[in-house]
C-alpha cells in the first residue's frame, strides 16, 4: 500500500512537470535517436540478447530538460546550470521461459515492470571556467515499483567526469545501488515450488547493496546535426545477489552492457 500511494504521486509528478518544463521561457534545443544495445538477458545472466535504445531530448537554456534514454524517462525541473531535481520513471524488462537458461526458464514468471522515483544532480566545474568543457557530477536517485510486480525499491548513488572538446565528449562513471528486501526476494530468491521445477536449491535474498558499476561514454560529433554515441558498463553483483543460485550456479555476478546510438540535433 505504501509504495502504491507514493509511486501514484511520483508518476503524477511526471506529468505535471512536463508541461511545467515544456513551458520554460528560452531557446530549446531537440535531440533524436535510435540504436541497439546488448544486455543480459535476466539480471545476473551469462546470456546477452540485443535491446532497442530510442533517446529523445528537449533541452532548455535555462537547464531545464526533458530526456528518454533507453530505459529511463528523467524531467529536470530546476531552472539552473549546476543542479538537477525531477522525476524518473524506468522499464525493467520481464524474466519468463524465454531466458536462455533451461533452469531459470521454469522458475515463476516474473512480468515487465515500471519504476517511478526522483533524482538529484549536481555538476561543477573542475579545469576551466564553464561546465561546457570538463565537469564532476554528482546524483542520487530514488525509485519504487509502480507497476506491483516487485514492489521493492532501489537506491542509487553515482558520480563521473566528462571532458570535452569540440568534436568529442567522453565520460567516465561510477555507481553504487541499494535494493530492499521485496526487490531481491522477486529477483534473486528461489522458492519451494521454483526449486522443484528448476532443480536449483532453495534460497532467500535479502536487501543489501545489489551491484557496483563503472561505465564509459563516448560521443562523436560528426556533422552539426549528427552525432553518434557508444556506451559501456561493467557491473558486478554483491552480497545475496552474487550468491543467488540464478547467479552463482546458472549465470555470472560480472555483467556487461553496451550500445550505439546515432542522434540526430535540431
Amino acid at each position: 500500500m505504501r509504495n502504491s500511494i507514493m509511486a501514484v504521486v511520483l508518476v503524477s509528478l511526471v506529468f505535471v512537470g512536463m508541461p511545467a518544463v515544456s513551458s520554460a521561457a528560452g531557446d530549446v534545443k531537440y535531440s533524436i535517436g535510435a540504436g541497439v544495445g546488448v544486455v543480459p538477458d535476466y539480471e545476473g545472466s551469462q546470456d546477452y540478447m540485443a535491446a532497442p535504445v530510442p533517446l529523445f531530448s528537449a533541452q532548455w537554456k535555462n537547464g531545464r530538460y526533458i530526456k528518454i534514454d533507453g530505459n529511463v524517462l528523467k524531467i529536470n525541473l530546476l531552472a539552473n546550470d549546476r543542479w538537477s531535481l525531477g522525476p524518473v520513471l524506468q522499464y525493467r524488462g520481464k524474466r519468463d521461459d524465454d531466458v536462455d537458461n533451461n533452469r531459470v526458464s521454469k522458475m515463476d514468471k516474473i512480468d515487465a515492470a515500471v519504476e517511478a522515483g526522483a533524482f538529484l544532480g549536481y555538476k561543477l566545474a573542475l579545469f576551466h571556467v564553464s561546465p561546457k568543457y570538463d565537469s564532476w557530477d554528482i546524483g542520487a536517485q530514488l525509485v519504487t515499483d509502480a507497476s506491483g510486480e516487485h514492489d521493492g525499491m532501489l537506491a542509487t548513488a553515482r558520480t563521473g567526469y566528462t571532458f570535452k572538446n569540440d568534436k568529442m565528449s567522453t565520460r567516465i562513471g561510477a555507481s553504487v545501488t541499494y535494493a530492499d528486501d521485496d526487490y531481491m526476494d522477486t529477483y534473486f530468491s528461489v522458492s519451494a515450488s521454483d526449486a522443484i521445477r528448476s532443480g536449483l536449491k532453495r534460497y532467500k535474498a535479502e536487501s543489501g547493496i545489489k551491484d557496483v558499476g563503472f561505465d564509459l561514454t563516448l560521443r562523436l560529433s560528426m556533422t552539426e546535426n549528427w552525432d553518434i554515441r557508444g556506451a559501456f558498463a561493467y557491473i558486478a553483483l554483491l552480497e545475496d545477489a552474487k550468491d543467488s543460485p540464478i547467479v552463482d550456479d546458472e549465470g555470472d555476478s560480472n555483467q556487461y552492457k553496451g550500445s550505439v546510438v546515432v542522434i540526430y540535433k535540431f
